[in-house]
């Protein structure tokens, strides 16, 4: 087996992550030592173009799998292990969004309710898995078998849409049979400054949030109907 692991960043990572990154890389030689994993990093490259030049490498070079690690976040040390044996064409674990408040990248898409993000904790399967229409690609797993049938280019950041939800969309239309996941025992952690956002402080940084900033209660209030309007844009914008 053969995965390509593509990790954004422009020029400079933070040491938390760092050290995350390199022990989740040993963990995978010591686990997998007859497998192939090949580190993709460019320099100075935009999140899609760094996308679209990863998965480029991973059909070429014949990968089974292409990985998607962010730079920003801290991910569990078997997080390819459970990613990879759910089997999914797409699969990523959580990401906590920074910013009140601080919403999962898992994403559901209610035709006449608009778009809004899908509680993790709600719809788990038996194997702590939770089917949705598109997630966030801060730790994500998708089979090469899925690019190849696909129309590049895959990944397209734009106004309305970031590079992760066009692919997911993209792959949908495309392919209805599409399998998206999200892994509720693969929990990142989302650095946010000197802190990480994270299930266990989760709670504790809204309060302090509102602490002090109550106004931020009755802006998150409103209700915010653009699941059309958002799904509309993503699937105009051919290239």
């Amino acid at each position: 087996m053969r995965t390509l692991i593509g990790i954004n960043n422009l020029t400079v990572i933070d040491q938390m992550a760092y050290a995350n990154h390199i022990q989740f890389f040993y963990r995978l030689g010591k686990h997998y030592p007859k497998d192939e994993f090949i580190l993709c990093n460019p320099r100075r490259m935009s999140i899609d173009k760094m996308r679209n030049f990863a998965a480029k490498a991973a059909m070429e070079l014949e990968c089974d799998y292409l990985m998607f690690i962010d730079d920003d976040v801290l991910i569990p040390i078997n997080a390819f292990q459970l990613l990879q044996e759910a089997d999914k064409d797409i699969i990523s674990g959580i990401t906590y969004i920074r910013g009140y408040p601080y919403p999962p990248m898992v994403f559901k898409w209610e035709y006449g309710d608009g778009f809004y993000y899908r509680d993790c904790l709600e719809h788990v399967d038996n194997n702590g898995l939770i089917q949705c229409d598109a997630v966030g690609f801060s730790c994500v797993l998708i089979k090469v078998s899925l690019l190849l049938k696909m129309r590049p280019p895959f990944f397209i950041t734009a106004q309305n849409h970031t590079e992760d939800v066009y692919f997911c969309i993209r792959a949908i239309e495309q392919f209805p049979e599409t399998t998206i996941y999200a892994h509720s025992l693969v929990q990142t952690e989302h650095i946010l400054g000197s802190e990480t956002i994270h299930t266990s402080n989760l709670q504790f940084r809204k309060n302090y949030d509102l602490e002090i900033c109550p106004e931020l209660k009755k802006q998150t209030s409103k209700s915010v109907d653009r699941g059309q309007e958002y799904l509309d844009s993503v699937l105009a914008n051919e290239i």
